[in-house]
């Protein structure tokens, strides 16, 4: 632009000069100078348009000489600076650039300048107001046509607005990393391949190891050896599912310890459903876990007095299964001794009554070894087994019960019954006290039957369901969730623990026990539990749900 204008003035000093010498010459000289004239002229409104359309870019603009030195700028430059071409060809001294950046701005001008190349760095120019605002400086040769350079262009980026952002968002980084490091929880990341890429300050403290000795799969060595197939298929699935999940699994703490632990794992996915990175929390459940433990004994210590509770209630049941064997056993003794001694001996039929004996005898046995399982202390034992045979085995001990209090039963157990994972001994005692409870609830009945219905089916869930169902008062709907609270009873004489010790056994049972009024008398007590556990994530829950393995 500065060229141009001198080229103007140059032309503009010889036509005057000419115009002097040849002011007495012919026509042909007066239309040289008129052609003169125009070509100045031209060049001057083409200095004014270029200058106008560089002033309107908003973005400040110098051009510098090949050296280095300030030659021209645009208004944009002056308006920011507050200061004059001059005034700014002193750049590096006057405080324009931050004290800070002078160096840095320095050195990359210098390496441009000596090798010719373009050049880029951010630095704080100060205001007219004084104060100092980020610039992206970016500046790149104007070259002749034979790859001279005549120029420098120098472009300046106002990128104050992305600097505040980077610095809130360093901000945000280090706040959400203070957050996530004091999470009394481990914390950590991976990527959508599964491959771990952070773990917390939490994280670390607990193994003893630092993220590069955890890093990629090397996390499963800390797993317990008898968790780790089981996690890592967990985890396996989790990924192919892309979905959140969950598995137990005891982690060794930096001592050799091991503790239960919850791993949590959730997906950030795309608009298209694809997983961006995994992020996950290891919960220590250990107390939990303990505490468990502990209710187990616990309800198991409350299911035996239960059962010890009820024994007393069977004494006359239990006399009669029992004497009706031993009966037969006197019956065929004495037999036995009246053929052995005839005469001649009938052997034949002394054979035949002992072995009516031994029957006899294997009855008692049987019946005696049912009653020790069902009131025995041990712990519980979970195996398949036919609810339909189990059932048989409890109504035989309440024949002689229902018979004495006039109630006549009807079962209607389902036939190809499939078999269900359980403990034989707490099953019985839950059926035992429903039919039971049953019984109770129509000793007031007197003006009607006294039926009770105990049946067995196949549910919609594919579940093995078994109700009882009685023909007494019923009770409140209202109150239908107290009935199996600890201690609740509608007895005159009961505890109120045969219901919920029942609710616990089902449950553990991965299954779950309810209670509903007939449409007419009475009212129907049913549980249901699963063929396997297998798939099943609750023992609350009213139906099975997608389990990792």
């Amino acid at each position: 632009m500065s060229e141009r204008k001198q080229i103007a003035e140059t032309i503009d000093q010889q036509v005057a000069r000419r115009t002097k010498e040849l002011a007495s010459t012919s026509e042909e000289r007066r239309q040289e100078i008129v052609e003169l004239r125009r070509v100045v002229e031209a060049l001057r409104v083409r200095e004014i348009d270029i200058q106008l359309v560089v002033d309107a870019i908003p973005t400040p603009i110098a051009i510098m000489t090949a050296d280095g030195q300030v030659e021209a700028v645009n208004r944009p430059v002056l308006e920011y600076f507050g200061n004059e071409v001059d005034e700014l060809k002193r750049w590096s001294t006057t405080g324009a650039v931050h004290a800070d950046d002078v160096v840095a701005t320095v050195n990359a001008w210098r390496r441009a300048v000596e090798t010719g190349e373009p050049y880029e760095v951010e630095a704080r120019h100060r205001r007219n107001d004084g104060v100092y605002r980020w610039f992206q400086v970016r500046g790149f040769p104007l070259r002749s046509k034979d790859g001279g350079i005549v120029r420098w262009c120098v472009l300046q980026i106002d990128i104050e607005e992305r600097k505040r952002a980077e610095d809130a968002l360093r901000d945000s980084e280090r706040n959400l990393n203070l957050i996530i490091n004091t999470i009394p929880a481990l914390v950590w990341s991976a990527r959508s391949d599964g491959y771990a890429d952070f773990i917390n300050q939490h994280y670390q403290d607990y193994v003893g190891l630092s993220l590069e000795q955890v890093r990629g799969s090397r996390w499963i060595e800390l797993i317990h050896p008898d968790d780790r197939d089981g996690i890592a298929h967990a985890w396996q699935s989790i990924m192919v599912s892309r979905r959140a999940g969950e598995k137990e699994a005891r982690l060794r703490r930096f001592d050799g310890t091991y503790r239960w632990f919850l791993f949590r794992a959730n997906p950030l996915l795309d608009d298209s459903g694809n997983v961006v990175k995994w992020f996950g929390i290891n919960t220590d459940i250990e107390d939990r876990k303990r505490a468990e433990e502990r209710l187990r004994d616990t309800q198991t210590k409350l299911a035996h007095m239960a059962r010890m509770t009820t024994m007393g209630e069977l004494t006359a049941s239990i006399a009669h299964e029992v004497n009706q064997p031993l009966s037969g056993i006197v019956t065929n003794a004495s037999t036995c001794l009246r053929m052995l001694a005839a005469d001649p001996p009938n052997v034949v039929g002394a054979l035949e009554t002992v072995r009516r004996t031994l029957r006899d005898g294997n009855r008692a046995s049987d019946i005696v070894g049912r009653l020790r399982l069902l009131f025995s202390k041990k712990a519980p034992v979970m195996r398949p087994l036919d609810l339909n045979a189990a059932t048989h085995e409890v109504i035989a001990l309440l024949q002689n019960r229902l018979h004495r209090e006039g109630v006549s039963l009807r079962t209607e157990l389902a036939e190809c019954l499939p078999a269900v994972v359980g403990d034989r001994v707490q099953l019985q005692q839950v059926i035992l006290n429903l039919l039971q409870n049953a019984m109770d609830a129509m000793d007031v009945i007197a003006d009607r039957p006294r039926r009770l219905t105990i049946s067995t089916e196949r549910d919609e869930r594919n579940w093995v369901r078994l109700s009882v169902q009685d023909s007494g008062p019923g009770f409140d709907p209202e109150s239908v969730e107290k009935l199996f609270d600890a201690f609740y009873t509608t007895k005159d004489e009961g505890m109120g623990i045969g219901l919920s010790v029942s609710r616990s056994i089902i449950e553990n049972h991965h299954g779950r026990l309810w209670a509903a009024p007939n449409e007419g008398a009475g009212a129907t007590f049913s549980f249901s539990i699963p063929q396997s556990w297998e798939g099943v994530t609750s023992v609350h829950d009213k139906g099975p749900k997608r389990r990792l393995p």
